[in-house]
């Protein structure tokens, strides 16, 4: 038997995913990166709260480096 994830597990993990592509989407089409990176950002956010829940901190470190660098992209 699988084990099957909660809606409140994965809606974290869901909404960052989705940034990851967007932002992916964005860069790859020519919008403007300012837009981009605030997906990026919004992501690494999203990214961090679900591994905070989860209690994997090699993930929360991961996206906060990645915030970091989307914010210092924004300024």
């Amino acid at each position: 038997m699988a084990y099957k994830l909660s809606d409140e597990e994965t809606t974290m993990a869901l909404i960052g995913t989705i940034l990851v592509v967007s932002q992916m989407a964005l860069l790859a089409t020519g919008f403007n990166v300012k837009i981009a990176l605030m997906c990026g950002l919004l992501a690494a956010m999203a990214w961090a709260a679900h591994s905070v829940k989860h209690k994997d901190w090699w993930l929360l470190v991961t996206n906060a480096a990645v915030g970091t660098f989307a914010a210092y992209g924004l300024i």
